[in-house]
């Protein structure tokens, strides 16, 4: 069967990088790393994303600098995202001077269900009249177009912090594949279309490979 790769790529604005931070960068396995100068953030993240679809599941890690619209402030944080065919959950730590992103995180472990519930769609379908259950990390639904060779609704859950992460989209510049996406804080509220924050997913890189 056809393979199919889903590339989730958040790329950071460039502008000066005069009297940068730097910040230890590597994405993947992050076996070696490089210092990158910062071209306008003040912050450093090192990020450990747990991934997992249907019979498959990864860890990838990821370094690099970060805007505040991801680091408000140092310390560490958590990100979720859920459907009914991939759910994601990130462990995030911020800092704030020269290669201070040099840990290697561990990802969250599984976390229990929440009284939430969001409508998610099956795998390049038009059927989106699931019901999923989200855990204890993601208070909000989402809903998105997905374009792997024609374009698709996904919707599922999210955590609110991936919601205010990314809700200044000026702080970005693209992300491969993923467009329209809104945000919403109620059971089955991504149904129709919502006003909300617009986001653009995800922390890092996230290859899915999918069969």
């Amino acid at each position: 069967m056809m393979k199919l790769t889903l590339s989730l790529t958040l790329i950071w604005m460039l502008f000066s990088t005069a009297g940068a931070l730097q910040c230890e960068s590597c994405q993947g396995q992050c076996s070696t790393t490089i210092s990158t100068a910062c071209p306008s953030e003040t912050m450093c993240v090192t990020a450990a994303i747990q991934a997992s679809t249907p019979g498959n599941s990864f860890t990838q890690f990821y370094k690099t600098c970060a805007p505040t619209s991801v680091c408000p402030a140092t310390g560490s944080q958590t990100f979720a995202v859920n459907t009914s065919s991939l759910s994601a959950f990130a462990s995030v730590q911020c800092c704030n001077t020269n290669n201070c992103n040099t840990a290697t995180l561990t990802p969250p472990p599984a976390l229990s269900t929440s009284k939430l519930q969001c409508y998610s769609c099956d795998y390049l379908s038009t059927n989106c009249s699931n019901k999923i259950q989200c855990t204890e990390g993601e208070d909000r639904c989402f809903r998105a177009n997905v374009t792997i060779e024609s374009t698709f609704l996904t919707m599922g859950c999210a955590s609110r912090n991936l919601c205010v992460a990314t809700s200044n989209p000026a702080s970005l510049t693209l992300v491969k594949g993923i467009s329209n996406i809104t945000c919403c804080d109620s059971n089955l509220c991504n149904a129709a279309q919502t006003t909300t924050t617009t986001l653009y997913l995800l922390l890092g890189l996230l290859v899915f490979s999918l069969y």
